[in-house]
């Protein structure tokens, strides 16, 4: 191999300067276009709404359109890949859950995209606690009354997942309990939701920001939550524990990534204006409204949540009795 000149050094020490002093002037700058947000949450569902106030404040402040890109399918995979195979400019952005990020690298053997390698994680944003829900008229008043329903009918009751987390939470729900009941899967929270509402489904699980309103119209039935305590929009619901089935929780978190590579300044500029949001009358509201809560941390500290979060998937899964695909 060809020594390099001085001069060649020179030239390439000097390409490296310009590349450095590149990124803060492209921050300061950014963004200069529309920039996506893609989403693993089907339109019309409760994250999906906090990610559009999301949207909405990041344009706002930034002086540009942030649109959002619904894209709920393969267990969330869709959206996943998608931004992991996106130019890491900063124009491409992912508002995930723990499920794209902690859930599916334990549940698929191979998934398109690697939740800690292939993003950058900006910040995480708010808690979603779930829900046990059943039709309101449905005759199961409490989770016991559920119980004893199904173990009087194996195999004859039928339950709606709508995305690989939500199955495994069931799976793990259905295994404590001793219940023998079929899963239909679908590809979206907003059409599971729909025949829980018309009766044709016997049981579900939904976050809380997409069950209260329902739960508030007479739509559905709340027979507890899956969270540690009690949730202040509903107050007369017991958590799962309470209900007599200790060791399942879930509540799944949302966060804003970009793909991996993306230059440090602008995720900075994004982190603290993500943080800002959390922390915003807009998010107040509707932390008030839907039953969500806010869960800041900044990137780093996402990161170490995602690590923490697969190790606790891997245990629901095992308890579940569910192989990976």
């Amino acid at each position: 191999m060809t020594p390099l000149t001085s001069l060649a050094r020179r030239r390439i020490a000097a390409f490296g300067s310009l590349l450095a002093l590149a990124f803060p002037a492209a921050a300061q700058h950014y963004p200069e276009r529309m920039v996506r947000v893609v989403s693993v949450s089907s339109a019309g569902t409760g994250a999906d709404g906090y990610t559009r106030l999301l949207a909405k404040y990041l344009a706002d402040k930034l002086g540009q359109s942030f649109v959002v890109d619904n894209r709920p399918g393969a267990n969330m995979m869709m959206a996943g890949e998608y931004v992991a195979k996106a130019a890491p400019d900063g124009y491409t952005l992912l508002l995930a859950s723990s499920g794209t990020m902690a859930a599916n690298p334990n549940l698929f053997k191979h998934l398109p995209y690697d939740a800690r390698k292939d993003f950058t994680p900006i910040a995480r944003l708010s808690l979603l606690p779930v829900a046990i829900v059943v039709p309101a008229s449905s005759p199961y008043r409490s989770v016991a009354e559920l119980v004893a329903g199904a173990r009087a009918n194996p195999g004859k009751l039928n339950y709606g997942t709508a995305s690989a987390p939500s199955q495994v939470a069931i799976a793990a729900f259905n295994e404590a309990t001793g219940i023998k009941a079929v899963s239909v899967p679908y590809k979206g929270m907003a059409n599971m939701m729909t025949d829980l509402m018309g009766g044709t489904m016997d049981y579900g699980l939904s976050d809380i920001a997409s069950v209260v309103p329902q739960v508030q119209a007479r739509k559905l039935r709340a027979l507890a939550v899956m969270s540690p305590g009690r949730m202040a929009l509903l107050p007369d619901v017991p958590t799962l524990a309470e209900a007599g089935v200790p060791g399942v929780q879930l509540a799944s978190w949302t966060g804003l990534f970009a793909p991996a590579g993306t230059p440090q300044p602008i995720i900075d500029k994004l982190a603290r204006l993500s943080l800002e949001f959390v922390s915003s009358p807009e998010a107040k509201t509707h932390y008030a409204e839907r039953g969500s809560l806010a869960f800041p941390a900044t990137g780093p500290e996402l990161a170490k949540t995602i690590v923490e979060d697969q190790k606790m998937w891997k245990r629901l899964i095992n308890i579940a009795g569910i192989q990976p695909e």
